[in-house]
């Protein structure tokens, strides 16, 4: 199968209020030949304020910037090529945590089905989550970077890249950024390609769950550069989720007391860790102990009966597994009641991703609302979607892209929005607002990463100069 190395550049971190300015993804084969490459920018949408963190360390021009495709023209480009590129498995570098975010929802936001990398036959890895299995494996082939201060080991992607003599430019540029990923990820397929298709297997769900059906122990890799290689076991599924499993760690003691938790003592068993809970969809990684370095390979080999006698006892104890199974359930139930209770009491359709699934009569609806330019015949057939949020979404599309289908009434409605929006003095927001952006800006002006960019900063208060009066 292909591969889709894809790397996104965002104004901030936010993936709901937040967007993409920039994406570069590259098409190759099982070899790593190239195939095909996209790189496109966009505009930020109205009332996106950007960080200015975030523009100063990817050296965004904003004014440049602002002359580029719309949002939305921009993620129908997107969405066409990685289209047209499916099947594939979609890679990046920490891509699960950040870039997948950011990709879902602003296909969500841009009126196009979210979950394209891992429907019709698409899958996900996550090279972030390689370099974290087999950064304390001691690989010979792959240098991995300690940082000079700490003298912790580092992953950031640009210090991989030149330990690792991997050309690298311009950290923070999506393509620069792909193909380093490239680079690194072609490390270690050339030199352990069987290791490199044990990893990769773990890239749906399916994959995943045949895996823990075959293996009774497990090895979980560390979560962080400094963190420990866990020996577990599976116990089971939450009955209302299959893809969250849940684990039991085997360096814990199995005791009469844990046996014998009831549902309200499980959650301090999540909090100390002796339980474990993975995302099967999220592309966890499980090693055997043939696949560690030495000296962990005589400490799991020594210890290994007693693993296999704890994880008889755990399986075997049903009382146990029950309370587990009824913890879970109601931690569901409790998050379904307070996201219900927070998404109806929210304004942001931003945020309602995951409120409910859109029908397929809406989505063929949208595809033809885009093809009217009467504005009353558009109102008209808007009212006839189900989903209110698609509604809200493609208002906010034409008032990016053709303000004159809609009523002056929608547009100084929209507006209004947007200047509520960005003007919010309040101190818990998710997005940033025109205050929070100054106020960082003052904050990047004594970071000594920042030094020598008067003219970045000159540009970014002038930029916000200009949303002020446009809104004001």
């Amino acid at each position: 199968m292909n591969y889709v190395f894809y790397d996104f550049e965002t104004s901030g971190l936010n993936y709901y209020f937040d967007q993409p300015i920039q994406l570069a993804a590259k098409l190759v084969d099982e070899k790593f030949n190239l195939i095909d490459k996209f790189d496109e920018r966009c505009r930020l949408r109205d009332g996106v304020i950007p960080s200015p963190i975030a523009m100063l360390i990817t050296k965004t021009n904003l004014c440049q910037l602002n002359q580029q495709q719309s949002f939305y023209e921009f993620m129908d480009k997107v969405h066409k090529k990685f289209t047209s590129w499916s099947p594939a498995v979609f890679i990046g570098y920490n891509n699960i945590n950040f870039d997948e975010k950011f990709l879902r929802s602003s296909l969500y936001q841009s009126l196009h089905a979210p979950y394209l990398t891992n429907t019709n036959k698409n899958l996900r890895a996550d090279l972030f989550k390689m370099i974290l299995t087999l950064c304390n494996l001691k690989k010979s082939y792959l240098n991995i970077p300690t940082d000079s201060i700490s003298g912790k080991r580092s992953l950031k992607l640009e210090k991989l890249s030149e330990n690792n003599g991997i050309k690298h430019e311009y950290a923070h540029d999506a393509m620069s950024d792909v193909d380093a990923t490239i680079g690194i990820a072609n490390i270690i397929k050339s030199n352990e390609p069987e290791f490199w298709e044990h990893m990769i297997q773990f890239n749906n769900h399916n994959n995943v769950s045949k895996y823990i059906d075959e293996n009774n122990i497990v090895i979980m890799p560390p979560s962080t550069a400094t963190g420990e290689y866990i020996p577990a076991s599976f116990i089971t599924r939450n009955p209302d989720n299959a893809k969250e499993m849940i684990f039991y760690n085997l360096n814990e003691d199995v005791t009469d007391d844990v046996i014998n938790s009831r549902t309200r003592g499980i959650g301090g068993l999540f909090r100390n860790k002796t339980l474990k809970k993975v995302k099967s969809n999220d592309y966890p990684i499980f090693l055997k102990i043939e696949h560690m370095s030495d000296d962990l390979k005589k400490k799991f080999i020594k210890n290994k009966k007693t693993y296999i006698d704890k994880a008889k006892t755990i399986q075997s104890s049903s009382n146990f597994v029950m309370n587990i199974n009824q913890y879970l359930v109601d931690q569901l139930a409790d998050y379904q009641v307070d996201n219900r209770d927070y998404l109806s009491a929210s304004e942001h359709v931003d945020e309602m991703l995951y409120n409910g699934f859109t029908g397929s009569s809406d989505w063929l609806k949208i595809d033809d609302l885009k093809k009217i330019n009467d504005p009353i015949e558009l109102t008209k057939q808007l009212n006839t979607i189900e989903d209110k949020r698609l509604v809200e979404l493609f208002k906010r599309k034409m008032f990016s892209d053709k303000k004159y289908i809609l009523t002056n009434e929608a547009l100084d409605k929209h507006k209004q929005y947007i200047s509520q929006k960005i003007f919010n003095e309040e101190e818990k927001l998710p997005w940033t607002t025109l205050s929070k952006a100054r106020q960082e800006l003052i904050k990047a002006s004594s970071d000594e990463r920042f030094e020598n960019m008067s003219d970045e900063f000159t540009a970014i208060e002038n930029y916000l100069d200009e949303i002020e009066n446009e809104f004001s």
